[in-house]
């Protein structure tokens, strides 16, 4: 039970990894969003223009990213804590550290995938997740007691 904060912090990188090699992702996940409209709201899916659904492909895309980057930095964190032992703090740190560092990898290898490109505008996204959850991390920390004379 130690490692499994280990084992899926793994996996969400790997996932990552993934999805970032695919060729012509975009237009893959356009036909995923085509595919869930006509199955669950036909009328629209009739209605969409090429230029709403590739609007909406963008906005679905973008958010994965910072989605994606919100749950490895939570994840790491958690790993760094249960599965190496870290002190809250510290793990934080870790995790935003090896959380950025997986996002400007992951662009970079993103301009060798065919039909793909690394961007500055990704990391940004992805910077927006990591931050929303080390945040939140940092909020749950316990206020330290301070004494005052």
């Amino acid at each position: 039970m130690r490692w499994l904060p280990a084992v899926l912090w793994c996996a969400v990188v790997l996932l990552i990894f993934y999805f970032s090699s695919q060729a012509g992702s975009p237009e893959n996940s356009a036909g995923w969003i085509r595919a869930l409209l006509a199955q669950f709201a036909p009328t629209l899916a009739e209605q969409i223009t090429e230029a709403q659904l590739h609007m909406l492909n963008y906005i679905f895309r973008k958010t994965g990213h910072g989605t994606g980057y919100f749950l490895l930095t939570l994840l790491g964190c958690w790993a760094f804590r249960g599965s190496f032992g870290m002190e809250r703090a510290h793990a934080l740190r870790w995790a935003i550290a090896s959380s950025l560092l997986r996002a400007v990898i992951d662009e970079i290898h993103q301009a060798f995938v065919p039909g793909r490109t690394g961007t500055i505008v990704d990391v940004g996204i992805d910077a927006i997740g990591i931050g929303i959850a080390a945040w939140l991390i940092y909020r749950r920390q316990p206020k330290r007691l301070t004494s005052r004379r």
